[in-house]
């Protein structure tokens, strides 16, 4: 008898236990452009999973996308679709990846076709029926089934961008890559669509990476959130986890208002540290018991509370108060947490 030792030595990889998308070392600058706008970049992410790509403009966000699609070369590093090489268009006859959707900016939707067609446009034609069902579903998800027949000229930008990620939705691909996908939206319609659309994508497992300018669609639909600062990634981590415990004072900046102090002038605030300090606004509790004693500089009305400044001697902070305060009245405060960098 013969016996095999290649299924030992060799054992089949169950791809269950691999990550669905691995990215390694990813470099790239543009031609004759000698700043990387990417520069070693490593993250994976799992099947499913939401994450979201945050940063400045002009950090790298959307070039990150377009490497990950193949619509770039990059010049060194490497993209895994679980153990399957990714390569760009230099190595691909049509660019992009079959098992991924890219949504741009610019939707590139046909303006001579209607939003089902347009929908439909990448869409079997073998069952006509179930072409029509997954149209409709697409549709629905964004809210524009009554849109259906009608021509994407005759829409708005918000419109047309949500006919753009039903198209793309309709083809339930294993990782879909939207960029800034909620900027046209009025406020109220983003807060419905943005978890429609993220619910669905749960539903399908359906592995979901965005790039976006809001904290809001980072905190209300992500798992984890990767911070990029001059292509560089600064921070990849659980949503919590980037807020709580942010790794420069450029990622706390991200998240808006923040008190930031150096060691020495958080040590007039009782406070004990090494390096500098990230307070957030919501970790000064105003109140009569307060153990400082500061001077209203300028009070704005945010509808749920109210943002207030106010200095102690030459520190100035921000918090949040539920009552409205005045200008140059006094008040007392505590700091309840505070995040050393």
């Amino acid at each position: 008898m013969i016996l095999n030792y290649s299924k030992y030595l060799y054992p089949k990889i169950n791809k269950n236990f691999l990550k669905v998308l691995n990215i390694q070392n990813l470099d790239y600058n543009y031609p004759d452009f000698t700043e990387k706008v990417v520069e070693s970049v490593s993250f994976s992410v799992e099947k499913g999973e939401v994450t979201s790509i945050i940063g400045e403009s002009g950090s790298g966000k959307s070039t990150l996308l377009k490497l990950i699609y193949g619509l770039l070369d990059f010049n060194q590093g490497e993209i895994l679709y679980y153990d399957k090489k990714l390569r760009g268009p230099a190595y691909n006859l049509i660019p992009g990846h079959e098992m991924m959707k890219y949504v741009a900016q610019d939707y590139d939707l046909l303006d001579f076709v209607t939003v089902g067609e347009n929908v439909g446009k990448f869409l079997s034609n073998f069952d006509l029926d179930l072409k029509q069902q997954q149209i409709d579903e697409a549709l629905d998800v964004v809210e524009l089934l009554d849109f259906k027949h009608i021509f994407p000229n005759k829409l708005s930008g918000g419109q047309r961008q949500r006919v753009s990620i039903a198209r793309a939705l309709a083809q339930q691909p294993k990782i879909l890559l939207l960029d800034e996908p909620f900027s046209n939206l009025d406020q109220t319609l983003k807060l419905t669509i943005r978890e429609k659309i993220m619910k669905w994508c749960k539903k399908h497992e359906i592995t979901v990476i965005f790039t976006t300018h809001d904290l809001n669609d980072a905190f209300y639909t992500s798992d984890k959130i990767l911070v990029l600062e001059h292509g560089k990634m600064i921070q990849f981590d659980h949503v919590e986890n980037v807020r709580n415990f942010p790794k420069s004072e450029y990622v706390s900046r991200l998240f808006g208002y923040v008190n930031i102090l150096s060691a020495n002038v958080a040590k007039q605030l009782n406070i004990t540290a090494d390096n500098k300090v990230v307070i957030y606004p919501e970790e000064i509790v105003i109140s009569n018991n307060g153990n400082f004693e500061a001077k209203i500089l300028d009070v704005k009305f945010q509808g749920r509370d109210y943002l207030v400044r106010f200095s102690l001697n030459d520190i100035e902070l921000v918090g949040y108060s539920k009552i409205k305060l005045s200008q140059d009245d006094a008040i007392h405060f505590t700091i309840e947490k505070f995040h050393q960098l």
